[in-house]
């Protein structure tokens, strides 16, 4: 309940502080902040089949995480094409899948491991080329029953994987070239999550091709919790369509660092695969 109060508060702010602008849109198309796509936690549409280690142990099969999820602005206020300003909603359900092929019983099995899910309100801005994310959110994650199951647990599990998170994220776009860097802030008390968070990428993007881009990226979260130890996620690949009808990328990509989904992110994984990412508003 308190994190409800703390975004509509928010909303009601950063609404009442927006200047009266020459054109206002309801549910306006695109993003003024581009999100990330590289980001594991980030709201949007993807699909991954990846080979992973986890503190040096090499898994078996493939490990499947794959998120339903949007960032949808509500209104928009903008004076012309290089200043405005939106308020919009970020939600998604990050879920994980293990599979593999069980020899004792010859049969492919495919297990349930966690799901987290988020909800949070934005605030962009865009001026020029830079563009600013203000945030806040609530995050709970959920280990599947087939996880506890297979693996016996029938006792409480610690979990600072429930929580809420303010945070401002800048970023510069050039011809090819974004640069973007952040900082943020639990709000939970430290006692139950540490509370400082950092972010950093950049993403290289084709220019001057309409329907079909070459493109690379990578980003890294460092949280607290985790010792600030770097969680970094690179990729390749290319995206699909034009840009203003948020295209599809597919991309091979790689991760080291915590785990970032689970109650188990204090786990180091390595991991490589392939998958695809999508904004569907």
């Amino acid at each position: 309940m308190r994190s409800i109060f703390t975004l509509l508060g928010l909303g009601f702010l950063l609404i009442s502080g927006v200047q009266a602008q020459t054109k206002t849109e309801f549910l306006p198309k695109g993003h003024l902040f581009e999100p990330i796509l590289l980001d594991p936690l980030e709201a949007k549409t993807s699909a991954s089949l990846l080979r992973r280690t986890e503190e040096g142990v090499s898994k078996d099969g493939l490990f499947a995480p794959f998120s339903i999820g949007f960032q949808k602005g509500f209104f928009r206020w903008s004076r012309d094409e290089r200043r405005a300003s939106e308020l919009a909603l970020d939600v998604v359900a990050n879920t994980q899948f293990e599979m593999f092929h069980d020899s004792q019983e010859d049969k492919f099995r495919r297990y349930l491991f966690n799901v987290d899910f988020r909800v949070g309100l934005l605030y962009n801005l865009k001026r020029g080329n830079a563009s600013w994310r203000f945030r806040v959110y609530h995050l709970s994650s959920h280990l599947g029953d087939d996880y506890l199951v297979r693996n016996q647990i029938n006792y409480f599990l610690p979990n600072a994987v429930n929580y809420e998170q303010m945070d401002a994220l800048y970023a510069y776009q050039w011809t090819s070239v974004r640069l973007y860097g952040g900082l943020g802030v639990g709000l939970r008390p430290a006692s139950e999550r540490k509370r400082l968070y950092t972010q950093i990428g950049t993403v290289w993007k084709q220019p001057n091709r309409e329907k079909l881009r070459w493109w690379a990226g990578i980003d890294v979260r460092m949280i607290e919790q985790t010792n600030f130890h770097p969680g970094v996620t690179a990729a390749v690949g290319i995206e699909l369509g034009a840009i203003e009808r948020n295209p599809l990328s597919l991309a091979v990509q790689a991760f080291h660092g915590p785990l970032p989904y689970s109650t188990f992110e204090q786990n180091i994984n390595n991991w490589v695969g392939v998958g695809f990412f999508l904004n569907p508003f």
